[in-house]
């Protein structure tokens, strides 16, 4: 049985390096995707440049291919949010429409409340995390995320409608 397991990050730079272990570890292949709103800057190559002399890498910050196991698609303009940047599977559902990240998120079965919640996470900055894997592998998964940072860890299925907690 598949299980949906979510977080959110307070940096892209946490959400990369948990899943740079998922995907060493096999825990979800191509079933990973990303979600983060598209930050306006103006002088966005100084950023670069400072990310670059801070962290030795420009692109921390930046939503990128993560070694080929993460596709990103153009920026998509969502209700409510405004522009993100999104990769992964969970960006083709975004891609189709008027759809909102909200009710995209229902199709993996997170329940509505909760996925409005993550919305708004969404909104203020915060890094979106989806990985659809098996049942179990999802205890592993949710685990690496919380490990690196992410909040509001929980796994989902679409035939249950709560969360079941990480330890599941």
């Amino acid at each position: 049985m598949r299980r949906t397991v979510i977080g959110v990050f307070k940096s892209m730079h946490q959400a990369e390096r948990a899943l740079s272990q998922i995907e060493t570890e096999g825990y979800a292949n191509s079933q990973i995707s990303l979600v983060i709103k598209k930050q306006h800057e103006p002088n966005f190559s100084n950023n670069m440049e400072y990310a670059e002399e801070i962290t030795g890498d420009p692109s921390i910050g930046m939503l990128h291919d993560f070694d080929s196991f993460l596709v990103q698609a153009d920026a998509i303009d969502l209700p409510g949010i405004g522009s993100v940047m999104a990769g992964g599977p969970l960006a083709g559902a975004l891609i189709q429409g008027d759809k909102t990240l909200a009710a995209a998120l229902t199709y993996y079965g997170v329940g509505g409340e909760r996925a409005a919640e993550i919305e708004n996470f969404v909104d203020d900055g915060y890094v979106l995390a989806v990985i659809e894997t098996n049942s179990t592998k999802s205890g592993e998964v949710a685990n690496l995320l919380s490990g690196y940072g992410a909040h509001l860890v929980e796994k989902w299925s679409k035939t249950i409608e709560k969360p079941l907690k990480p330890w599941n």
